[in-house]
């Protein structure tokens, strides 16, 4: 049934605007009008809206913002990107479900995305709350680039996320390193890369994209400092068309680090970085460094400068 349900979706969209016969579609698919009927009806309740009129047919005018594999791969064939596409209802964590994947199937171009995720997870292990309504995806990437610039993809996704979000919203977010995304210094989006590698080459990379979307504040912890795409915007956004201009803008980032081109990268980073001339702290397992945040060296280390002198951090927890 589900492969009907593509079937009258791709025909209903080789007319857009167009209405399309209940009895065409029927004879095209070699189904009943009634099993047409039935099939329209549960894509509507998926939130397609498909309008129905006696003696016109069927004419779709909306697909639905949440994510759907159709809309889904109808949006990455438009921007000619080639992935295996994963969707779940629920998964524990589309990282893991990634690594599974890998683990089975070798360094394909995957893809894994869950409607919610039950025991997500940030940086140094840290829960990470990913209700329904959220964007939470996983890409497998293998990127040309040595195991020592592994720690600059993570820099490429966040502005990667952040061109995506201007394109497709018109929004504006600060980029807080390493690896999340601010509105107004409130968290909203966070990332997750995991290197599958031999020696000093990546084999793999894994991706951990996840974007509070589609649902109010007061869904998550009152103690996280976060705010949600609903929050700002006041409406619900297409995530199929955001998935897609993520991993476009990914595509376009990954190259750059490819061709070595990090200065360039490194400048746009800037222009967005959050707290950049700020007195900051930088946390580092038990001890902490004080000092102002002078940017990030061509490495992709955090810069700071500190009473001590200037001093570079690979990684840490940057606050203020």
């Amino acid at each position: 049934m589900l492969r009907l349900r593509r079937e009258i979706l791709d025909l209903l969209a080789e007319a857009p605007g167009e209405y399309v016969s209940g009895e065409m579609i029927s004879q095209k698919l070699n189904v009943t009008r009634a099993a047409v009927w039935k099939q329209i009806r549960i894509l509507k309740e998926e939130g397609f809206e498909i309008a129905g009129q006696t003696k016109k047919g069927y004419c779709l005018s909306q697909t639905p913002l949440s994510l759907n594999e159709w809309v889904l791969a109808k949006r990455l064939a438009a921007a000619s990107l080639e992935y295996e596409v994963y969707l779940e209802d629920e998964l524990k964590s589309t990282n893991a479900r990634a690594r599974e994947l890998v683990q089975q199937d070798g360094f394909q171009r995957q893809l894994v995305l869950a409607k919610r995720q039950s025991s997500g997870r940030g940086r140094l292990k840290r829960q990470w709350e990913a209700p329904e309504g959220g964007l939470w995806l996983s890409v497998v990437l293998q990127p040309k680039i040595s195991l020592a610039d592994a720690a600059k993809i993570t820099l490429a996704a966040s502005l990667a996320v952040a061109d995506a979000l201007e394109e497709c919203l018109s929004l504006r977010v600060g980029i807080k390193w390493p690896n999340d995304l601010l509105f107004e210094e409130l968290k909203l989006v966070g990332i997750l890369g995991e290197v599958v590698g031999e020696w000093n080459t990546v084999q793999a990379l894994i991706l951990g994209i996840g974007i509070n979307a589609n649902f109010s504040r007061e869904v998550l912890s009152s103690d996280l400092t976060a705010t949600t795409l609903y929050e700002i915007l006041g409406k619900h956004v297409d995530l199929n068309a955001l998935t897609a201009s993520v991993l476009g803008h990914l595509a376009k980032q990954t190259a750059a680090l490819e061709k070595q081109a990090f200065q360039e990268l490194r400048s746009r980073w800037l222009e967005r970085a959050a707290g950049l001339g700020r007195e900051v702290r930088i946390r580092q397992e038990d001890r902490a460094i004080q000092g102002v945040f002078k940017g990030i060296t061509l490495d992709g280390a955090l810069l700071l400068d500190t009473e001590a002198g200037e001093m570079t951090f690979p990684a840490g927890d940057m606050m203020w």
